[in-house]
């Protein structure tokens, strides 16, 4: 519930017992810068302390306007914590309250250049008629205080009572008029309404099935493409395998030219006597064992030719020259 006060908040060129004031050239100044303040209730202890900190915490309303009147400033605030606003209904807070700003400077206990800050909530004010009342709550409905004077007139009072006591039940039998005419419509429409709940009821259990389906169709349509996102082309599948086939063949091929070239060098060597052993020749490859079989073969050759015989008959070592024309050893 927003509650509205109002009151005085300082007097024009009268100093507080803080000893300062504002001259009437600062109501200007005053006047502005109230309009534009928050409402604050600080620590009784520290009654603008909260002020000096600016602290939002301890706001409970805002200044709705200020005006002058007479030799006094005034301030209409609302009180928007509903908290505040009980407090104050109920009398718990004194109807005291303390404005607090900055100055630019202030000579002989006036300031220059105010800027208000807050309206501040007090037991003890600076200026002891700074105070205020509840103005209005938050429907509108004057309060019966010391701003407005009224005078509450009775039925018995009023000479046109009966008059409008007759309006007064006019307006009652329209308004139950309307009230059953509300009523009957409303019975029109139940029956009407029912069957739509229902149905209501069975598109949103739809819609759930629906959106359960849809949910699970997104899930498996990811699944398949992080699978194809994975899986390899059949054309890249081809010629990976192509590959391979081709690299088996040239190892095969490798292995038996070596092993064609290992036999020829093996037999070529058997035939000068010698021994071969494949452990022996491992690291050599085909076109090495094909390079020495050629040359083992050479010298097969050269060995399997006719030395001319030697004095003895033999082909075995002996002194002298060798007659070519005679064919003898001289």
């Amino acid at each position: 519930m927003t509650l509205f006060i109002e009151g005085n908040v300082y007097p024009i060129n009268q100093k507080n017992v803080n000893n300062w004031g504002l001259k009437d050239s600062e109501t200007d100044n005053a006047i502005n810068s109230l309009k534009s303040s928050v409402v604050r209730i600080c620590s009784r202890e520290s009654p603008h302390g909260c002020d000096i900190t600016e602290d939002p915490k301890a706001e409970i309303g805002r200044v709705m306007d200020a005006w002058q009147d007479g030799n006094h400033i005034k301030a209409k605030v609302a009180i928007t914590d509903s908290i505040a606003s009980q407090k104050i209904s109920d009398g718990t807070w004194n109807n005291t309250w303390s404005i607090y700003g900055k100055a630019a400077s202030v000579t002989d206990g006036w300031a220059t250049n105010f800027n208000a800050r807050s309206l501040t909530l007090v037991q003890n004010p600076a200026w002891a008629d700074a105070s205020w009342e509840v103005a209005a709550s938050e429907g509108g409905e004057t309060g019966l205080k010391t701003f407005s004077e009224f005078t509450i007139i009775t039925a018995s009072q009023n000479t046109q009572g009966g008059h409008m006591t007759a309006e007064l039940e006019t307006k009652i039998k329209e308004l139950e008029k309307q009230l059953a005419a509300s009523e009957a419509t409303i019975q029109e429409l139940t029956p009407k309404i029912e069957p739509l709940e229902t149905q209501i009821e069975e598109l949103t259990a739809s819609k759930a099935t629906l959106e359960k389906e849809l949910s699970e169709k997104v899930s498996l349509i990811a699944s398949f493409e992080k699978e194809k996102a994975g899986s390899v082309p059949m054309e890249t599948v081809k010629t990976l395998i192509a590959s391979a086939i081709a690299d088996h063949d040239a190892e095969k091929a490798k292995e038996t030219e070596r092993e064609t070239a290992f036999k020829a060098f093996a037999s070529a060597r058997e035939k000068v006597g010698l021994e071969t052993k494949p452990e022996d020749y491992k690291s050599l490859a085909a076109s090495d064992l094909s390079k020495l079989a050629e040359e083992f073969s050479g010298v097969e050759l050269s060995a399997g030719a006719q030395y001319p015989a030697t004095p003895t008959g033999t082909n075995t070592a002996c002194t002298g020259a060798y007659n070519a024309k005679t064919g003898a050893w001289e």
